[in-house]
């Protein structure tokens, strides 16, 4: 209990988020394997159980609106305005693949433990597994909206089966970030007891990594792209076993991207405080900088690998559940 104690006591001050790009990684794994289909637009008329932000909960269609805030110059998804109030299937999934994000999470009592992480918006988007012990439901979050799509295709509603699937993949991609599924090496969280430093820094190398992907993709980088499209699916039996997979992978991958982030962004991840206008802490000048001198190929390497191998298994879930739904 104690252990716990001290765990909880490091990452009450790390308020996270989740990868930045949503719906560029969603576009680009979406756009070649979604049904070329047209869907009308419907209201939502759905009893849940799940509590949100009512506040911030966007039910009405958003789609051909500006919701992707980006630098000057980035490339983004197409976002059409709909069509005699349809929207094509791929449009639904990049849009709302960043629903989560909006504020619906925010501000709620989800948990006796949430005043620990100082949010709400953590204990949805996260599944910390420290000291052989898991924290957080990001999984959960995931499994609902994919049971709720679920129930909206086989009512008919390939709207908001499509909206809920989209929320769905929001969850599962946040798993496949390394950092939500720790926040730093178990050495570095003792530390941050003594030393605000440190705490500062796991903060800010999470959204280091959160904006690095945001950079690479909305920077048109062809390598990246070429990755997300060309991954080929992987088929899972179930999605436990999706969960597994991209949690088992991000954290295999957690300590390479981690020695990268501090050994390119050294004290800048110590000092600063995260209000820059582009990004959470490295601006996207600073991240240009740094791949013209190669300081970012390793930290590149690893998120590619990373990216392929998620959107290998995304494509594969994808490719399954729309089969599934097709013949309610």
């Amino acid at each position: 209990m104690k252990s716990l104690t001290l765990v909880f006591l490091v990452l009450m001050v790390i308020s996270l988020f989740s990868w930045s790009g949503h719906e560029g990684l969603t576009y680009y794994i979406v756009k070649d394997i979604v049904p070329d289909e047209l869907v009308k637009i419907t209201p939502y008329n759905y009893q849940e159980k799940r509590v949100y932000n009512l506040s911030k909960l966007v039910l009405e269609d958003v789609c051909g609106k500006d919701t992707i805030k980006a630098w000057d110059g980035a490339i983004i998804p197409p976002n059409p305005a709909p069509v005699n109030g349809k929207v094509p299937a791929w449009q639904i999934l990049t849009v709302y693949s960043s629903e989560p994000d909006w504020g619906m999470d925010q501000g709620l009592d989800l948990s006796p433990y949430q005043f620990l992480i100082g949010n709400s918006q953590g204990v949805r988007h996260m599944k910390y597994r420290i000291l052989g012990l898991e924290f957080f439901e990001a999984d959960k979050s995931f499994y609902y909206f994919h049971d709720l799509s679920k129930e909206a295709f086989r009512k008919g509603d390939r709207y908001w089966g499509y909206r809920f699937l989209a929320r769905a993949l929001h969850y599962i991609e946040d798993l496949s970030q390394p950092y939500h599924n720790t926040p730093g090496e178990l050495g570095e969280i003792f530390r941050a007891l003594f030393d605000h430093s440190i705490t500062r820094m796991l903060m800010n190398a999470h959204y280091v990594y959160d904006d690095y992907l945001a950079y690479l993709i909305y920077s048109g980088d062809e390598e990246t792209i070429k990755t997300i499209e060309n991954a080929k699916p992987v088929f899972l039996k179930s999605e436990w076993h999706l969960v597994q997979e991209i949690r088992k992978l991000a954290l295999s991958y957690f300590p390479k991207v981690h020695r990268e982030i501090k050994k390119v962004f050294g004290e800048k991840l110590k000092e600063r405080k995260g209000k820059l206008e582009s990004f959470t802490v490295i601006s996207v000048e600073e991240f240009k900088e740094a791949d013209e001198r190669g300081d970012l190929s390793n930290l590149k390497r690893y998120t590619l690998e990373l990216i392929g191998k998620t959107a290998s298994y995304l494509k594969g879930y994808l490719i399954d559940f729309l089969k599934a739904v097709r013949t309610f």
